[in-house]
């Protein structure tokens, strides 16, 4: 049985993005799924820690915050505030729960050595400054992983920041200069006293530490569109030793081709999905890719279908497999302590492989990973309750979330679960169309009835 939560987010908390104008404390598992009616405001989880990851994966250190990339648009400011209110304050809060936050690192200087924690409990709240035209911090709160403060910022009336915690005489003399939303310094006023500077120094080196192991957690987070790309009909590989997969799953026959990317099971990514699509999911068989021309840089990608047809260009198949082909490779390709966001896994899948997809997430779960999924799939939900009942997996590994809107304002509750599978509390509205149907086929049927009598 896989049991025990070592996620990668511990929680997650957001308020005025979009809809939401207050989350709450959303404590994550493993596996998270959030449910719920079409423009309720589940994407926006996602899109939240998204933003934190784009932002921390830009070249720009002076953009607080970003807000669209070639993968990802989420708009401006105005289109992601809520009610487009530039008077609101955006605020993201994580909790982190990856291990290499969780050691103190030795920062060593002229006159010794000192330990520093990183960051592992973050809040950043930010506002459009209008005068100037961008997004700005307002405040910044970073501890570690006991809940140990290790910097306050916070912006007061008249502009300036001011500076709480264990640091703030230290830094007095100093001025907070943010590297996107996290807080470094730069010398401000009168030069330190001699005996500060050793103390300024390592505090400055220790905060390039913290934003850099941050960012190597955060590039661990990955993220799959709603929409991925028809699977193309050939592949350029070339010379490229790595090639990512996009969100959209673009350099599949590069990242398929590669033996170095391989999966964390130690497999290569196409006996992985040969696995997947071939033993679990019974979809195809044989996949692989077959070189074109004599120089090996032109492939397709081809599989048997079980029904009899063989060696069929996946491009030549229907849009289910294009969809579910990016959605297994980033998954068996995440890294340990890694987490996947993925928008609508089950799109253009029948409803078999809709349930098979719960299969995928619970068997990769191990080694720290953590799968966040946005879905309007009941089969898939159904899926993983019969694991739960089965002893495969404990309740607490997996998050369900139902969320709808309400006066405008997205509301998000965890259902909880319980060992047999059932859940503690049906909310009206979560998944009850078939109850409904049922029922008015029963009337209906009955009527019919009466009229042949």
């Amino acid at each position: 049985m896989v049991g025990g939560v070592v996620a990668m987010f511990e929680s997650l908390r957001i308020k005025n993005f979009r809809s939401i104008r207050d989350s709450g404390e959303i404590k994550l598992s493993d596996l998270n799924v959030f449910v719920g009616p079409n423009n309720s405001g589940k994407s926006s989880i996602l899109y939240a820690l998204m933003m934190i990851k784009m932002t921390m994966e830009s070249k720009n250190e002076d953009m607080a915050l970003i807000t669209s990339t070639p993968e990802l648009d989420l708009g401006s400011y105005l289109d992601l505030i809520r009610d487009g209110n530039t008077d609101y304050r955006l605020m993201i809060k994580f909790k982190l729960n990856d291990p290499s936050v969780r050691e103190p690192f030795a920062v060593f200087a002229e006159y010794g050595r000192e330990k520093h924690n990183s960051y592992a409990d973050l809040q950043a709240e930010f506002c459009f400054d209008k005068a100037r035209n961008r997004i700005e911090v307002v405040s910044f709160i970073g501890k570690d992983h006991l809940g140990n403060s290790i910097i306050t910022v916070r912006k007061t009336d008249d502009s300036s920041l001011k500076i709480s915690g264990p640091s703030a005489k230290l830094l007095k003399h100093m001025r907070v200069k943010f590297m996107n939303f996290i807080p470094g310094i730069v010398p401000s006023g009168p030069k330190p006293k001699f005996d500060m500077v050793t103390q300024v120094v390592r505090w400055d080196v220790a905060s390039t530490i913290r934003a850099g192991e941050l960012s190597e957690v955060i590039q661990k987070l990955k993220y799959v569109a709603p929409i991925r790309e028809r699977i193309p009909r050939h592949g350029i590989v070339g010379t490229m030793v790595y090639s990512e997969l996009t969100p959209s799953g673009q350099n599949l026959m590069r990242v398929l081709s590669s033996s170095d990317i391989i999966s964390t099971r130690g497999k290569a990514a196409i006996d992985e999905l040969n696995y997947w699509l071939g033993s679990k999911f019974k979809l195809l068989k044989n996949i692989e890719l077959i070189d074109i021309d004599k120089a090996g840089t032109v492939k397709i990608l081809i599989a048997d279908d079980p029904r009899g047809s063989k060696k069929i260009n996946l491009a030549s198949m229907g849009c289910g497999i294009s969809q579910l082909v990016p959605v297994v490779v980033q998954t068996v390709l995440l890294p340990k302590s890694g987490c996947l966001l993925v928008e609508q896994p089950e799109i253009h899948l029948h409803p078999s492989a809709q349930a098979d997809l719960a299969d995928l997430f619970i068997g990769n779960i191990r080694g720290r990973r953590q799968f966040i999924i946005e879905t309007h799939s009941e089969h898939f939900v159904l899926r993983l309750r019969r694991r739960i009942a089965e002893g495969k997996i404990k309740p607490e590994k997996i998050g369900v979330f139902f969320v709808e809107k309400k006066k405008g304002l997205t509301r998000i509750r965890k259902l909880n679960l319980k060992p047999n599978g059932h859940f503690e509390e049906w909310p009206t509205g979560f998944f009850e169309e078939g109850f409904k149907e049922a029922l008015a086929i029963a009337e209906a049927g009955g009527e019919a009835s009466k009229e042949e009598d």
